[in-house]
């Protein structure tokens, strides 16, 4: 099961090395955070760049929640695990942990990439190709033009968006590269 670890922005990626270096590998099978792929616009051209999805969130995935819930308790100043207050470090739900894995691409990376758009002659979309393509009728809103779509999600329960990039069919060719940021 997936379990929410909450640090503070632009620490998550020290968080995961934390753990990885301070949690016996047999107490979980996987630590990351999410990142997304996006598409900004540089001098004229697209550029695809990755950032984090969801700020200051670590996802873990163990089936010993009690042995790494009382040890990471013990650094309270980077991590703030999410549960229900009373001591209990709660998994997401099924459904949640479902879409998050495909949204990844069936659960084997930690990187939900872009999802290339293609249009009819009247600029209506055709078809999507890529995570979107499952979740339609998830999208709030397109933004063909800044290159993003904007989904309903929930994590823990509470109703959200998520800002996902895409990518029109012609900018297949036309951009210039990736950066991590």
């Amino acid at each position: 099961m997936w379990y929410v670890i909450q640090t503070t922005t632009g620490r998550e990626e020290e968080l995961v090395a934390f753990i990885h270096r301070m949690l016996p590998a047999s107490l979980y099978s996987r630590c990351f955070f999410m990142k997304r792929q996006l598409m900004k616009r540089l001098g004229g051209e697209w550029l695809e760049v990755t950032e984090t999805l969801f700020p200051a969130y670590v996802f873990l995935e163990t089936a010993r929640e009690g042995d790494v819930f009382y040890r990471l308790k013990r650094i309270p100043e980077f991590t703030k695990l999410l549960g229900d207050g009373q001591g209990e470090f709660i998994p997401l739900e099924a459904e949640e942990e479902a879409f998050f894995k495909r949204l990844c691409g069936g659960g084997r990376g930690d990187l939900v990439e872009n999802t290339t758009v293609y249009l009819d002659s009247s600029r209506g979309i055709r078809r999507l190709e890529g995570p979107l393509e499952q979740f339609k009728e998830r999208i709030v809103r397109m933004n063909l033009r800044k290159r993003y779509a904007i989904v309903e999600m929930s994590m823990r329960g509470e109703k959200g968006t998520a800002l996902l990039g895409i990518r029109l069919e012609k900018d297949k060719t036309g951009f210039i590269g990736r950066k991590q940021i």
